[in-house]
């Protein structure tokens, strides 16, 4: 069995959409999260907007992880 290899890209657009409640998935796979530009603003709402994107992308990323590691192991 190989090593694996975790690969991170975050990357801060504008955007004229309505702001979010929450992340959500886009058809490629990654998370997106609208924020309102008085938060995007301050260091410390995009940090957490961040964060909050992140951690369902790699709850996802983790659970199709060790699904094929267990189908793997079978």
């Amino acid at each position: 069995m190989g090593n694996d290899q975790m690969r991170v890209h975050v990357e801060m657009v504008e955007s004229h959409e309505s702001v979010g409640r929450g992340p959500v998935k886009g058809p490629d796979g990654s998370f997106t999260l609208q924020i309102s530009e008085a938060e995007a603003s301050s260091i410390d709402q995009c940090e957490q907007a961040l964060l909050q994107t992140n951690y369902e992308a790699i709850r996802e990323a983790l659970s199709a992880h060790v699904t094929m590691a267990s189908k793997k192991s079978v």
